[in-house]
């Protein structure tokens, strides 16, 4: 009897844990930081699991002396990023491991294969890849 109460549960136990949604895996989260009297902005290139595709993305403005959080909740697969940063003064994003991307002066989004769209001020930018910290998080300051 006491083999048979005990196959009941473990057989209960199985099946709510196939019934339990599953964890979700954790987003990129990028923390921007601007320690600069002016507003700093930033692209950002990022793989988007649900397109299977790197996108191309800006710009995140992140006032005066503060910090922006940013979450691509859409992006769960890859452990770095790609940021170039821009003030009226400097520019941030050349490295050994940067990479080219077209940029317009205007809020943009477009995927790899895709052109940037149309818009003023438009040019080639370096964006360097950033590396997700133990906790899934990439801080990102100049």
């Amino acid at each position: 009897m006491k083999n048979s109460i005990r196959g009941l549960l473990f057989g209960l136990l199985c099946s709510l844990a196939v019934l339990l949604p599953s964890t979700p895996a954790e987003a990129i989260n990028i923390n921007l930081k601007n320690p600069y009297s002016q507003n700093l902005y930033a692209a950002i290139v990022y793989f988007e699991d649900v397109s299977g595709q790197w996108v191309t993305q800006g710009w995140y403005r992140v006032d005066p002396r503060s910090s922006r959080n940013l979450n691509f909740s859409s992006s769960t697969q890859r452990n770095f990023v790609y940021i170039h940063a821009y003030n009226s003064e400097a520019s941030w994003g050349a490295s050994q491991d940067s990479i080219r991307k077209t940029v317009i002066k205007e809020s943009f989004k477009y995927y790899d294969g895709e052109q940037c769209p149309p818009g003023n001020n438009r040019r080639q930018v370096q964006l360097e890849r950033w590396y997700a910290e133990n906790d899934g998080a990439v801080y990102w300051q100049p």
